[in-house]
């Protein structure tokens, strides 16, 4: 419930924020072994130059910084949108990891000085590690298991109505993924995060997992697509030859961005869905991109307009309007896109407290001059918590 003594923002009301982040502990892949991975159980391993990178058997994930332990990390706001992906930071940029970091009730007390009534958290480290597993299907589950249990522990799934930790669900195993789903939602889960991108040769709209999207709907919990080390890279690299794809973020190269980015993985699985007839087989799903912009919007859009419905029900702009909510990033367009979708259906999302988001979140605003006051607080705060409303009104 809200506490009426937490102050508003200058906008007169509280915020909910679709984008913020912890920093993993040494223990979130650790703090609940499975004996059936014995062997290949994650384990630290300090590198030459005194870094610690977290390995999962014989495979080190190295997507993610240069030390997976998070002790010294960015200043929030310390790079403009999308530069920490391509540019290494000066040591001298860094400072240690702040208890809000990594505390749920210090980051309770900083969302009141922030003006944040609640907000969707994500990993920073686990986003990379579903790709990285990929091919093993048993270290796969095993390992974002065990991950879901240490941020239920820490984090919540649902804390106090304000802290939303969204836990990830693979679709590798369509069997597997309902047992995952189930027990997230078992323990209060109003969203989950799935990757973008084929999965094992198949669309996510294959009537192979019908019986997991059912179980979504059942539950009417929200599917998250959100930045991530997805699947589409990796997929791409079979067809275009690029060998290993398991490279630091800030070293992809513009050719792999540009052929298998986020913005291309985005629009082929949204595609997919719609031509698959997701949404015809299940008309209340609600699905929300997350830290992937809306660049890629009017692309898919034209492609839509100009291949239309085909054997549909109805045209896939207006199943996409129906089921999709996106958050752009605050340097977009943002008129425009509320112009192609609605004010609705746009979230906003301020990737705190990662060095390339805002150091505060409620600048978003500033970013709103153009909407009215309605148009302002449904993108700041309505929007959001409409998504959730199906769930929590039930």
């Amino acid at each position: 419930m809200t506490d009426p003594k937490q102050e508003p923002t200058t906008l007169g009301y509280r915020l909910f924020d679709a984008d913020n982040h912890y920093y993993e502990p040494e223990d979130a892949f650790l703090r609940y072994p499975d004996k059936r991975i014995t062997h290949k159980a994650p384990r630290w391993v300090r590198m030459e130059d005194g870094a610690r990178r977290l390995v999962f058997g014989d495979r080190m994930n190295r997507f993610v910084g240069a030390d997976h332990t998070f002790n010294l990390v960015g200043k929030p706001g310390g790079l403009k949108q999308g530069e920490a992906g391509v540019a290494a930071q000066k040591r001298s940029d860094l400072e240690p990891a702040r208890a809000e970091y990594r505390n749920r009730d210090a980051r309770l007390a900083r969302m009141d000085e922030q003006g944040l009534e609640a907000s969707f958290f994500f990993p920073t480290f686990a986003v990379s590690v579903e790709a990285l597993l990929a091919d093993d299907v048993e270290a796969t589950y095993a390992n974002l298991h065990a991950f879901n249990r240490w941020l239920d522990d820490d984090w919540g799934f649902n804390y106090q109505d304000r802290i939303y930790g969204v836990p990830l669900v693979s679709l590798l195993d369509p069997f597997r993924a309902i047992e995952e789903l189930e027990f997230v939602v078992s323990r209060g889960a109003p969203a989950v995060m799935v990757r973008t991108g084929p999965v094992a040769g198949r669309s996510p709209a294959d009537q192979i997992y019908n019986r997991f999207w059912a179980a979504v709907a059942e539950a009417d919990v929200v599917v998250v697509w959100h930045a991530a080390d997805d699947s589409y890279r990796w997929e791409m690299a079979k067809v275009w030859g690029w060998g290993n794809v398991n490279i630091p973020a800030r070293n992809i190269p513009p050719l792999h961005r540009i052929i298998a980015g986020p913005d291309r993985s985005t629009h082929a699985t949204i595609t997919a869905l719609i031509y698959g007839k997701l949404f015809e087989r299940f008309p209340t799903l609600r699905l929300a991109t997350i830290e992937l912009g809306c660049a890629w919007l009017p692309d898919l859009l034209r492609d839509l307009e100009q291949f239309g419905q085909g054997d549909l029900d109805e045209h896939p702009i207006e199943t996409f309007k129906k089921h999709f909510w996106v958050t752009p990033f605050e340097d977009e367009d943002i008129p425009g896109l509320a112009d192609t979708i609605g004010v609705d259906r746009i979230l906003f999302g301020s990737d705190y407290p990662h060095t390339d988001g805002l150091a505060e979140p409620a600048s978003f605003a500033d970013y709103l001059d153009t909407f009215d006051e309605d148009g302002v607080r449904k993108i700041m705060h309505d929007n959001a918590r409409a998504l959730l409303a199906p769930r929590q009104s039930a």
